[in-house]
């Protein structure tokens, strides 16, 4: 099933029960879905896909939905994954604070030129399917630029489980915003320049570079809210997201 996600899941954990590994492991799932913002699926369609049965899923479905990160359609067993400005907001701020530390991390573990590579190969990746009209895939590239950045910056990349269950509200916004060929543009002007800053060892500049590009994406929200307004969750905040970008 193409809309679920390719990346491996984690094994068990040793605190955890058969339960709680299944309950983690659905979460995963549902919060990865390559959904487009607002779109519903029905659970009995997501359990076949997973190959197990409707109970656990619908369970999944419930938990989720007190936490406000899904919102279950009632009598009509789907769920629709909607955007919650706030929870954004969050995952930016821990995104700036965690990125200083980790570009930093990066020099002080003098990365050589050719491990930033991969990050060029991502970015020239985005561009061939560009070339092709194809705005599908620049979402998932980005999210794993940002990836092999926690990687570079050494043990970092043991928190990048847990900054992306945080951080779905923002990755379903770069679902949204880069069906814009305009906004994906500028998301890859970002990301060269800072792999570029980072190549050459400014670390100062790559700092600026990386903030620059976060503030990017939240100056987008209010435009974004007011085109698709059934896609957020909470629409009283939209008059916050438009008074913290003036």
């Amino acid at each position: 099933m193409s809309l679920l996600p390719l990346q491996k899941i984690s094994p068990r954990k040793a605190s955890e029960d058969a339960r709680q590994y299944a309950y983690r492991v659905l979460r995963y799932f549902i919060l990865n879905l390559h959904l487009p913002p607002g779109r519903k699926m029905n659970e009995i369609e997501f359990a076949d896909a997973l190959g197990i049965s409707r109970t656990p899923v619908n369970d999944t479905f419930n938990k989720l939905s007190r936490k406000n990160l899904v919102d279950i359609i009632p009598q009509k067993g789907a769920f629709v994954s909607k955007i919650d400005t706030r929870r954004i907001e969050q995952t930016l701020w821990i995104h700036e604070q965690l990125g200083s530390s980790m570009i930093k991390n990066i020099f002080i573990r003098n990365v050589k030129r050719p491990q930033f590579d991969l990050l060029y190969l991502i970015l020239e990746e985005m561009e061939d399917h560009l070339s092709h009209g194809d705005l599908t895939q620049s979402a998932r590239l980005i999210t794993d630029y940002y990836k092999h950045l926690y990687e570079l910056g050494g043990k970092m990349d043991y928190i990048w489980e847990s900054v992306q269950i945080a951080g779905m509200d923002l990755q379903r916004f770069l679902y949204l915003s880069t069906e814009e060929i305009g906004a994906t543009r500028s998301y890859m002007e970002d990301l060269t320049s800072l792999a570029d800053a980072m190549a050459q060892r400014d670390t100062d500049l790559a700092c600026i570079i990386y903030h620059h590009h976060l503030s990017r994406i939240f100056l987008l929200l209010p435009a974004l809210m007011e085109v698709n307004p059934n896609y957020f969750s909470d629409q009283r905040n939209k008059e916050s997201a438009k008074n913290l970008t003036t």
